[in-house]
């Protein structure tokens, strides 16, 4: 039958028992509408109205209101070819046998959705209206509540794609986004995207939108935008007392922050899938009954636990029948055991011999031996636990033994009977020489030990027994691949250090973790390792993507690794890490237990889940003295603290484990890993049997090690990568260095990340030339180099899509800083690795710029602090050893106070350490309005003693954080002045807080100025040591800050008229910009310069009497200072001994200070 388009539209039926919902009727008008269509020309005409179209104008303004935005005449043009494009294209599906194909489908798809509506209504006893009304609320999206041309509409969308003039609404939405970064993605896809559909252009958007973290980290604070505005309104509603007001802002709050949070997520799920239909499905159309279904039994993780157990129960069965009929073996295995230990296990049953279980218990406990890397081949078998005895003793293998014996004995009788024992035979089967071991009797072998649930290592522990046997064993057995992984090796090594450490060393190493695990336990601590884990797992899934094409490449052809670049599927799996970590974290939770609890895999799963218990037992935890017990419930404490941060690690680790295991099977093994669970199959991929394992591919041991070091380096939990960075580490943990180092793994597993995403190509790169010289180093990538190659790559991008968003409008000058609107900004510091993105993407702004704009910019410091995550201080070495001197020398009276600082002020930060689980209150103070959102200023004014130096410095450490500091007090303390804030910094929205997120209020527009010009705040702050001077100078200063930006503007345009005047020679040598900024700098530099030396003599008459003489005490040369206390002593020391004072200047005294600084005036004088 064929219909009109017309006929279409209406939705006339195809089968009998299909019945239309009858639409509500309308007033018949006047004058009778044309028909909607009437060819295929009117067909594009509805997609794009113009003059000749047949549409009626209720359509047309329903469908197509005028939308004639403020765009760049090119940017418009572009806009509008890629549109007659997109038409063009989108008018080719216009044909009867589609428009047929749909209908009929449609028709069916409405009469299936009745029926079950129909039932539904019955069952509950309501009205059809009553029903519809539910169905509005539940799925508002039925084709029950659409109009026939609605719902072919739809329907034509679904197979065609999103209509052009949703298309060019997407793409117009784009180009006035919010969002910075997509605008200039929009923008360029535009301009250089030539031949293709609009839904091409907006799709490479929201691949931006995915898997750019410059383009989420921008996205947060859009949504935070209006969470601080809330976020103000509940801070001051709880100021006022107004509690109900306030609530119900914090409550928008949360809402604005959450959906911040998973703006991502909600473009990440339908750009990992691909498709159209499964963008409607992300965007809320419920699932049919048949893939709920569907679904279920596929993540049916209860299914698969069943389906392990009776494959166990099987195998179990199967051995006892093999057992039964076999007792000439049981007995010779009995035989062997009695033989070997010099001892009886047997008894007798029914007339039978077999083991007493009993007896092989205890004689296991007397035996049981813990193997160390001393043990050679024993140390490099898979084992789940490091004790081991023979499985000849565990009742649970015994029979399988037996077994597998008969069934080897039946095989191959030639090699039994000949040795003493069946132990020996076992042995000579496998490792005589006369044997040739082929491929086909490894996996006949294999195979073998699984049929009766027995692993490889099994089978080693009883044939072998001793190192020297076991690794005759393994290297006959070489090829199937199959030993302990090098990451549980270095693990074991580690856990073997750490035993043998002494009591005082693991003392401090147990008080120490203590602390490190205070110091992440706040909520702000989990968000936001939440939020770098939200970045990092679509990156490592582009990585796949890639990782994937160039594994197809070297070993399928090029042309077949390119075609993945393409590949749904492969872009599927590639992101699954994120489907398991964020929309289905009951299936990671479900299906990695199941994998990780087996006993073989005891190891792995410690190190997923249980290391910090693991670490805790072997640094003395349960040996029950007195410390012990003290230090267990303070571990129990932080433990529990730790809940949220755990939650979240846990939940990013089983996502990125089970989706990397997956698609690891699938690539290696071409298996459904999730089919393979449901079947019951996990023990034959543990047993790396040939039924799931094909021939050459890797165990499947070593593809669960593989899977778990991807999660634990996205948490940056893992051990180095570098022997060095891990050598380091592990010292830096085992000595109790923490204290100046908290988290060493985190800190070198990012300095390799930030290494490979920076230059990681050029680690195979160098390989491949030293191969021309060395063959032996020749073959194909490794998974490590390919890695380094996908990384380098995601690193490129992201510093380029960084370097889009540092030279797009309205930016921070900081490039840790993302702006919040015209008055806040987020820091990013915390959030790894946005800040470190941001900053190379700042960098190369800098570099585009010319050499002497990065010099300028470039500060070690800053780079230092952020990549290598400790404030550890460059270029202070040589100031030190003087200060030392110094101090030594005890000429200079400042050297009790710089000494108290030092180590008041490290005591002082230490024992904050200690308290950050509590600065969680100071936050909730913040947010309920109990306490300030000003940064205060704890600091006092010093004295040149080392007792009141200690203690004041180490009572500002801990009250700066707010720590013994009471609200009231807090606010009766001054602000606190800040380089390039004249009205002070303030903390916005404090409730942000505690979903990880910093936002402060932004410098004024002439600060941010200065700052693109490359001055920072060590330039513009006071240089003073007395607080009360520092911050009088730092209020003169800020209050400048706008008659020295408005002085640079102008010079700026005198330069550049300068410019333009200038030879030829100075133009090529440097740019327009290069030329004025060196200028303007210069001329910021020596006025700001200048007005300093203007305030220096006001800002000492700020202090008090003492202040304002050890200020001026310490202004001077400290070899002068030094040469004054001798003179000081020679001129006044007898006459101060007359009077029963210390002939030495009192550092105390202002009067003796002041003479000093006199005395020190006529030397330089003098000199």
């Amino acid at each position: 039958m064929e219909l009109s388009f017309e006929e279409f539209v209406k939705g006339v039926p195809t089968t009998n028992d299909f019945t239309p919902i009858k639409e509500k009727e309308e007033p018949v008008p006047d004058v009778q509408p044309k028909p909607a269509f009437e060819q295929k020309t009117d067909f594009i005409n509805f997609v794009k109205p113009n003059s000749t179209s047949t549409i009626t104008p209720e359509v047309q303004e329903q469908h197509f209101p005028e939308q004639t935005p403020d765009l760049d005449p090119e940017l418009r043009e572009k806009l509008d070819q890629a549109y007659e494009r997109t038409v063009e294209y989108f008018g080719d599906y216009y044909n009867v046998d589609q428009l047929t194909s749909i209908q009929k489908a449609m028709a069916e798809e409405r009469a299936k959705q009745e029926k079950i509506f129909n039932q539904y209504i019955e069952g509950q006893g309501i009205s059809r209206e009553e029903g519809l009304e539910v169905l509005r609320q539940r799925n508002p999206d039925s084709i029950l509540l659409k109009t026939d041309t609605d719902a072919a509409m739809e329907s034509l969308n679904s197979f065609a794609g999103e209509s052009p003039e949703k298309q060019r609404e997407t793409m117009l939405a784009n180009l006035q986004s919010e969002n910075a970064m997509t605008r200039r993605v929009a923008e360029t896809a535009l301009r250089n995207m030539d031949e293709s559909i609009l839904g091409a252009m907006n799709g490479v958007v929201l691949a931006d939108s995915v898997i750019n973290p410059i383009t989420i980290g921008h996205d947060v604070p859009i949504f935070m935008s209006d969470a601080v505005e809330s976020g103000q309104e509940a801070y001051v509603a709880a100021k006022e007392g107004r509690y109900k007001d306030a609530a119900k802002a914090a409550g928008m709050t949360g809402v604005n922050t959450a959906f911040g949070f998973l703006s991502a997520a909600e473009a990440i799920v339908p750009f990992a899938y691909g498709g159209s239909k499964l963008l409607k499905g992300a965007r809320g159309l419920a699932r049919t009954p048949e893939e709920h279904l569907a679904l279920a039994r596929r993540y049916n993780i209860g299914g698969a636990k069943l389906a392990t157990m009776e494959a166990a129960r099987e195998s179990r069965e199967l051995a006892d029948f093999v057992v039964k009929n076999n007792q000439d073996m049981v007995e010779d295995f009995i035989d062997a055991i009695d033989k070997k230990w010099n001892t009886s296990i047997s008894t007798v049953k029914e007339g039978r011999r077999v083991v007493d279980f009993e007896k092989a218990k205890k004689l296991g406990q007397e035996i049981a031996t813990e193997i160390t890397e001393r043990d050679g081949a024993l140390f490099d078998l898979s084992l789940g636990d490091d004790a081991i005895t023979s499985p000849l003793l565990n009742p649970d293998k015994f029979n399988p033994l037996v077994a597998a014996a008969v069934d080897l004995k039946n095989a191959h009788p030639e090699y039994f009977g000949k040795a003493d024992t069946v132990i020996e035979d076992l042995f000579n089967l496998t490792t005589r020489g006369d044997l040739r071991l082929t491929d086909e009797f490894a996996v006949e072998f294999i195979d073998t030990l699984n049929k009766y649930g027995l692993s490889f290592e099994d089978y080693v522990l009883v044939a072998a027994g001793s190192a020297s046997r076991a690794g005759t064993v393994l290297q006959k057995f070489s090829q199937i691949k199959r030993s302990k992984p090098a990451s549980v090796r270095n693990m074991d090594k580690e856990k073997r250090k750490a035993r043998e450490a002494g009591d005082f060393r693991k003392g401090v190493m147990r008080l120490e973790n203590v602390r490190r695990g205070g110091l992440v336990s706040q909520i702000a601590t989990a968000a936001r390792n939440l939020s770098s884990g939200a970045i990092r797992v679509p990156m490592e899934g582009l990585g796949n993507v890639m990782d994937h094409a160039i594994y197809t490449a070297q070993n399928k052809g090029v042309s077949k690794g390119v075609a993945q670049i393409f590949s749904g599927e492969n872009w599927s799996g590639s992101f699954s890490n994120w489907k398991y970590a964020f929309s289905r974290p009951d299936v990671a939770k479900g299906y990695t237990d199941l994998i990780l609890e087996q006993p073989e895999l005891a190891k792995q799963f410690d190190t997923m889940f249980n290391n910090i218990n693991e670490i805790q037992r072997l640094t003395g935890r349960g040996t029950g003295t007195k410390f012990d017990k003290v230090m267990s419930l303070a571990e129990d404490v932080v433990d529990t603290l730790n809940t949220p941060n755990r939650w979240q690690e846990y939940l990013i680790r089983r996502g990125q484990f089970f989706g990397e295991l997956e698609r690891l099977t699938k690539r290696e093994y071409n298996l459904d890993l999730l089919d393979a669970l449901n079947e019951g199959k996990l023990k034959d991929l543990l047993n790396d049997a040939s039924s799931v394992r094909p021939e050459g591919a890797p165990s499947f041991i070593d593809l669960i090690d593989r899977s778990v070091y991807r999660a634990m380096d996205v948490t940056y939990a893992k051990q180095p990568d570098l022997p060095v960075f891990r050598g380091i580490s592990s010292f830096i943990t085992r000595n109790g260095l923490t204290v100046i180092v908290p988290f060493p793994r985190f800190m070198f597993n990012s300095m390799e990340l930030m290494a490979q995403y920076g230059a990681g190509g050029s680690i195979p790169l160098t390989r491949k030339i030293a191969s021309i010289v060395k063959k032996d180093i020749r073959g194909p990538l490794t998974d490590f180099e390919r890695q380094a190659i996908t990384r380098n790559l995601i690193g490129m991008a992201a510093v380029g899509a960084a370097y889009l968003y540092r030279t797009s409008d309205d930016v921070s000058p900081s490039a840790e800083m993302i702006t919040v609107g015209e008055k806040a900004q987020m820091d990013t510091t915390a959030t790894y690795p946005l800040a470190q993105i941001l900053y190379a993407g700042e960098a190369t702004k800098q570099l585009m710029r010319g050499t002497s704009e990065f010099s300028n910019w470039f500060n070690a410091r800053d780079f230092q602090d952020l990549f290598v995550g400790v404030n550890l201080r460059t270029g202070v070495g040589n100031s030190i050893i003087e200060e030392m001197a110094q101090i030594a020398g005890g000429v200079d009276l400042s050297k009790g106070e710089r000494a108290g600082k030092a180590l008041g002020r490290t005591l002082g930060n230490y024992l904050t350490t200690w308290m950050v689980p509590f600065a969680q209150i100071i936050d909730a103070q913040r947010v309920t309005g109990k306490r300030g959102t000003e940064y205060a200023d704890v600091a006092r004014d010093p004295k040149l003693d080392f007792a009141h130096s200690f203690v004041d410095n180490v009572r500002r450490s801990v009250q700066s954080r707010g720590f013994f500091l009471s609200a009231e007090e807090e606010a009766k303390l001054p602000r606190r002045s800040e380089a390039f804030y004249p009205d002070g910094k303030e903390r916005l929205s404090p409730i942000l807080k505690f979903a990880g997120i910093t936002m402060t209020n932004r410098p004024p527009e002439d600060a941010e100025y200065l700052m693109e010009l490359g001055f920072d705040w060590r330039e513009f702050g006071s240089k003073s040591k007395v607080p009360s001077i520092k911050a009088f100078e730092q209020d003169m200063i800020n209050g400048y800050i706008e008659l020295l930006a408005k002085g640079a503007r102008q010079e700026g345009k005198r330069r550049h008229r300068e410019y333009l005047r200038a030879d030829k020679s100075v133009r090529e040598e440097f740019t327009r910009q290069q030329f004025i900024n060196n200028h303007v700098r210069l001329y910021v530099s020596e006025s700001l310069k200048a007005f300093k030396q203007k305030i220096k003599d006001g800002a000492i008459a700020q202090g008090d009497r003492y202040a304002r003489a050890m200020t001026k005490y310490r202004r001077i040369d400290p070899k002068a200072r030094s040469l004054a206390t001798v003179r000081f002593v020679e001129m006044y020391g007898e006459r101060r001994q007359a009077m029963g004072k210390d002939p030495m200047p009192d550092p105390m005294n202002a009067e003796d200070l002041q003479t000093l600084v006199e005395i020190a005036r006529q030397l330089k004088a003098a000199y």
